[in-house]
């Protein structure tokens, strides 16, 4: 019992500083609705909870009595589980709910459902196809709202992995991440993301689906503050320029907003393909991750996606803690 309390005074003690203090009760809607010392702060609690249920103890009791709702739209398996698991591991309860079994699927609008909503529970996690639509949330909720993933943005994907890249190269400066294939949401929140916290990163696209130009102006201006060094490829860099990765990150060539002539595309999109070959052209010690899911031998060789240099795994883990540390964050009593 007495080791529990030293567990929770320590937390209390991080959900106390000023940054975690100033999210309280905040949208969590795009990836720099943190900033860089909140990121920080976030990356230390969740680094503490995930040590404290690694180490098979009792976790506090941070979101007891509190109701997270869990809205989708989108199919989900890490999002979801991620944020039920971890909702119940703090001592609160999370409410599913398909968007296709409720009044909207009969015509209520968004309006009326974040009306409702926030008037039963204590944050909404939603997951959603249009940006906007979570907008519509938030603005009429009188309760938080969290992005579980838009086509623009996937704020807890690029927050779990930056956390996951601190935690294996132990550092953030000095770490250059390369995206490789079709650029997506997750390119964009990504290109966020690094440059807000100080990594370089590349993408290589090729130019059929070029790099959104207002996310790259808002990387742009971040770097400029972090020293981060922002490239955009329409081929594979060569071996000069790889050799400076560290990371390279790929994500499926269709997300769930697209609909590609993949077969057509192949001999194109094959060229950046994450693949042994292409990690073994990277510095020394360079890891592979993709948020999932994988098509294998399409996006990412089956090898890669197994190796003792990937990511891909630690990355699906650490969804659920970093999420924790946020909501401990924005619902603190």
């Amino acid at each position: 019992m007495k080791k529990e309390h030293a567990y929770t005074n320590d937390l209390e003690k991080i959900l106390d500083t000023k940054p975690l203090k100033q999210m309280k009760g905040k949208d969590f809607l795009r990836t720099d609705d943190v900033n860089e010392e909140q990121s920080y702060m976030l990356f230390h609690l969740a680094e503490r909870l995930k040590k404290i249920h690694q180490d098979h103890e009792p976790l506090p009791h941070l979101l007891n009595q509190k109701t997270v709702t869990l809205f989708f739209e989108k199919p989900s398996t890490r999002t979801r589980v991620s944020f039920d698991a971890g909702v119940h591991l703090l001592h609160g309860h999370s409410l599913f709910i398909d968007k296709t079994i409720t009044q909207m699927g009969r015509g209520e609008d968004m309006q009326d459902t974040a009306l409702t909503l926030s008037r039963y529970t204590d944050c909404i996690m939603a997951r959603v196809f249009e940006h906007k639509e979570l907008e519509t949330m938030a603005k009429y909720s009188d309760k938080p709202i969290v992005n579980g993933l838009t086509n623009e943005d996937h704020p807890c994907q690029i927050l779990s992995d930056l956390f996951t890249i601190r935690e294996h190269f132990k550092r953030l400066n000095n770490i250059t991440l390369m995206y490789t294939g079709v650029s997506d949401n997750i390119t964009d929140s990504l290109l966020v993301g690094c440059a807000m916290l100080g990594v370089n990163m590349y993408v290589a696209s090729p130019k059929q689906f070029p790099v959104s130009q207002k996310y790259l102006k808002i990387a742009h201006s971040y770097a400029k503050k972090s020293g981060s060094e922002i490239r955009v490829f329409n081929e594979m860099p060569g071996k000069e320029i790889l050799k400076n990765v560290n990371v390279v990150y790929t994500d499926e060539w269709e997300s769930m907003h697209m609909k590609l002539d993949k077969k057509k595309l192949f001999p194109t999109l094959s060229k950046f393909q994450l693949n042994e070959k292409l990690l073994q052209k990277c510095a020394r010690g360079a890891v592979g991750m993709h948020c999932l899911p994988a098509l294998k031998g399409e996006e990412v060789s089956h090898n890669v996606m197994y190796a003792k240099n990937s990511l891909v795994w630690e990355q699906a883990r650490n969804r659920m803690y970093v999420q924790m540390a946020l909501l401990s964050a924005i619902l603190r009593s």
